[in-house]
């Protein structure tokens, strides 16, 4: 089909069960104030998101248990001020995305495992304002959460397992307010940090677990404050690159209070 498999405009059924591929646009497409219940369904090898869904922040489908996989850019995506639930979804193997935000979406994303994605699990851009709850992202080809520049983006991160994805666990980009608590960050081998605060970013740390080896649990040339959070080196090098708990470069703001390290050359 040249638009979407399936297209909502200010209609809200409930759309389970179907499968809808190789459409030129989204294989599900959710606007203009839509309220969609989408469970169940296949949605793969679109052109662009397996579920699509933008215009108005009116616009406030459920999204659950879906599967939707090698779609051209994201599994599912949130766009133009849409809030969405995203819950329970499968979504892999996706040329950008697992799942994206962007353009000031709202989403709320709970539950989904997202994997072997080209870029991220979860990427989040363009001022969007996001809350991760529960997510695992595991096997993305750049990072599990990626957090793209922007002018004022925020998001909340809890309870996630990000785990061994190509580069790092999650970078945060100018522009971004991340708090995470509760997460586990960790990777295996590899010589980027486990978690990148760029300049003009801050991230708000309590609670995680950040473990693994390569240069660094987080590199830092932004603003950090962490407390109560565990640092765990697995991959102690005698000689080599650095291999910091934490890596502060000239020019960043950190904080640290009660925080456990362990296992790391410096």
């Amino acid at each position: 089909n040249f638009y979407a498999g399936i297209g909502h405009d200010d209609a809200s059924p409930t759309v389970i069960n179907n499968i809808c591929y190789e459409n030129i646009r989204s294989g599900i497409g959710i606007s203009e104030g839509s309220c969609a219940f989408v469970r169940g369904n296949k949605c793969y090898n679109n052109r662009r998101a397996g579920i699509g869904v933008r215009t108005y922040a009116s616009t406030q489908p459920l999204l659950e248990d879906n599967d939707c996989y090698e779609n051209d850019m994201a599994g599912i995506g949130a766009s133009e001020k849409s809030a969405p639930i995203i819950r329970n979804n499968r979504c892999y193997k996706n040329k950008l995305t697992g799942i994206g935000a962007q353009s000031h979406a709202t989403p709320t994303i709970i539950g989904n495992e997202c994997y072997e994605n080209g870029r991220s699990g979860i990427g989040q851009q363009g001022d969007a304002v996001t809350i991760l709850i529960n997510n695992h992202c595991h096997h993305n080809k750049a990072s599990g959460l990626g957090f793209a520049p922007c002018k004022s983006g925020r998001s909340t991160v809890i309870n996630n397992r990000i785990i061994d994805n190509g580069k790092i666990a999650v970078g945060i980009n100018p522009g971004w307010t991340v708090q995470l608590s509760g997460n586990e960050l960790a990777r295996k081998g590899g010589m980027p940090p486990i978690l990148m605060v760029f300049k003009g970013s801050e991230a708000i740390l309590t609670n995680n677990v950040i473990r693994g080896g390569g240069v660094a649990g987080i590199r830092v040339t932004g603003k950090v404050r962490a407390e109560n959070n565990e640092f765990v080196g697995t991959a102690l090098r005698k000689i080599g690159p650095p291999n910091f708990a934490i890596w502060a470069l000239p020019g960043s703001d950190i904080m640290l209070n009660g925080n456990k390290i362990q296992g790391w050359r410096h």
